[in-house]
């Protein structure tokens, strides 16, 4: 298991507890569906595990869940404390229930990440400013009123010059320049139709500020998230997971919403708040059931020659038929 988080790089904390994973103090299973997650303390994301480290780890956390205390529940999706960890347990949920769930901890995670910015600098230069402003007898007052905003603006620039990350810059068609994209360069990209994936991204050039190339396939939705989050910070009203897990839903799923958006050519600024989050949902689902294709056929190759070659004693067979007929509740065999 990976030790740091596939999405912000940063370090997974804990041991795994239950799991037996050796890292993780926030997991999510899913029992239906054979997955399990490692939440990410600083960005929320939900890092998958591997294939190979699945059955057994889940079959530990559903029984660590019996024993914890229920936090907070719906239907389909209850938040379990257990010993200091955190697990959160996944039914069969509707898309309205688990996205609410999910991107609700990433729209939290965004703004203690800003406040951890804003906050300090507030204080720090409210301070010296009331300094300031005795000594000049009140004629900063303004100034001192304004200072959240602009230490919201001073964020909102940091997270807009984070370089884009792209295996290679991509070449300006029209004016030959390097394009060093950053986050706020996204605000003006173009979400298109492909006819090689769901959807391309075309980008506005710094330089010549042309249409000047085109993303498609993985790096096009790592900028695209990166230009939604930042375009999320230009925003006074806070975005509501449940509103945009509605549009998802309303159009049909992730695919068919990533197409209507696409067909309209829209830039990344002109879309409607809501949609642009309903949008980062569909792409990010996307993404993890691509990821979860890949490793499930390379996982069925794997099993058909360990099948074929290593079932050499009866334990053995025994063993991967157990484990291959096993059902949802880990106990009982699936009909």
């Amino acid at each position: 298991m990976y030790r740091t988080c596939a999405f912000c790089n940063g370090k997974l904390d804990g041991d795994g507890g239950p799991s037996g994973l050796g890292v993780g103090r926030r997991l999510a299973f899913d029992e239906w569906r054979s997955r399990l997650w490692v939440i990410c303390p600083k960005c929320s994301r939900w890092n998958l595990a591997p294939l190979e480290e699945r059955l057994e780890q889940i079959e530990a956390l559903a029984r660590a869940a019996r024993e914890g205390r229920v936090a907070a529940a719906t239907e389909q999706v209850a938040l379990i404390r257990w010993q200091g960890y955190d697990l959160v347990r996944v039914g069969k949920p509707p898309r309205l229930e688990f996205a609410t769930w999910r991107y609700g901890e990433r729209l939290k995670a965004r703004r203690r990440e800003q406040l951890k910015f804003v906050v300090p600098l507030t204080v720090a230069t409210v301070g010296l400013a009331v300094a300031v402003n005795v000594a000049a007898g009140g004629s900063v007052g303004v100034f001192v009123w304004n200072m959240p905003r602009m230490a919201q603006w001073m964020y909102r620039g940091i997270v807009g010059r984070r370089a884009v990350g792209l295996v290679e810059p991509p070449i300006c068609e029209r004016c030959g320049a390097v394009m060093q994209l950053r986050a706020k360069h996204m605000a003006h990209a173009r979400v298109v139709p492909d006819t090689k994936a769901d959807l391309g991204l075309v980008l506005s050039c710094p330089s010549c500020h042309a249409e000047g190339a085109m993303l498609i396939g993985p790096e096009a939705q790592a900028a695209l998230r990166q230009g939604l989050t930042y375009l999320a910070l230009t925003r006074r009203r806070r975005e509501r997971a449940e509103d945009a897990a509605r549009l998802v839903e309303g159009a049909g799923g992730p695919e068919r919403l990533i197409r209507d958006v696409a067909r309209r050519e829209l830039t990344l600024r002109s879309i409607a708040p809501e949609r642009r989050l309903a949008l980062e949902m569909a792409v990010d689902e996307q993404a993890e059931v691509a990821a979860l294709e890949r490793q499930w056929q390379e996982a069925e190759e794997i099993a058909e020659i360990a099948d074929g070659l290593l079932s050499t004693t009866a334990e053995l067979e025994a063993e991967l038929r157990r484990l291959k007929e096993r059902g949802p509740d880990g106990g009982q065999p699936s009909s």
